[in-house]
């Protein structure tokens, strides 16, 4: 279930009735899902700590060039071609290295909260920048974190998925749509004039994970 803005008060009242109790009853541990108020207000609710090789943040330094991204997008294309499929989590890994080139720093958004609340998660339940912005949250009844995506990143994302559009569409016209899975990478790569071995730079480079794509 995605919870947005609007629909706290009814995330709220399902998370009460979880925990037994009736619409409108606070739950056990004070949470207001979302409420900004309560963005510093500790509570003693029990959480797992974020995995940051799986939410994408600001890094120190991007996995590569944008060049060299583009390159490895594609050959992720001609990988899932030859293959007949896509490789859903390659393709999340490449995509999360790709947009966290325009990511906020979430780690450091969340430390400075967790700071503040004495190493608590807050009774929000969400973490926001200095300008007020949505940037991580934890959903309390999953265990689960997710990063909240800016305009940065759902451009970024736009940008990957339009390259490897543009690829898929290249390869779909040259060898057709009925040879998807029947060209082995090693034919694509000779007819592209590239070295006669499948490439495994992809493996090598992609990173973990990631908790948003297109």
């Amino acid at each position: 279930m995605q919870i947005t803005r609007d629909n706290y008060t009814s995330t709220q009242n399902m998370i009460n009735q979880m925990f037994g109790g009736k619409n409108g009853t606070p739950d056990p541990y004070g949470t207001d899902y979302g409420n900004y108020s309560l963005r510093f207000t500790p509570t003693d609710r029990p959480f797992n700590k974020p995995n940051w090789d799986n939410i994408m943040t600001k890094r120190e330094k991007p996995a590569m060039s944008d060049s060299e991204f583009a390159e490895e997008i594609k050959e992720l294309v001609r990988k899932d071609f030859s293959a007949g499929k896509r490789d859903h989590d390659a393709y999340k890994k490449l995509c999360m290295k790709y947009c966290e080139t325009v990511s906020p720093d979430r780690k450091a958004i969340y430390e400075s909260s967790m700071k503040k609340t004495g190493g608590k998660m807050n009774a929000a339940c969400m973490f926001w920048d200095e300008s007020g912005n949505k940037t991580l949250s934890y959903h309390p009844t999953e265990g689960r974190w997710d990063s909240i995506s800016t305009e940065a990143e759902f451009a970024r994302a736009r940008k990957f998925t339009a390259i490897y559009n543009d690829e898929l569409k290249r390869l779909t016209d040259e060898y057709g749509e009925q040879n998807k899975g029947k060209i082995s990478l090693k034919q694509i790569s000779q007819d592209m004039g590239g070295p006669t071995g499948d490439n495994n730079t992809l493996q090598k480079e992609i990173g973990n994970s990631i908790d948003y794509f297109i």
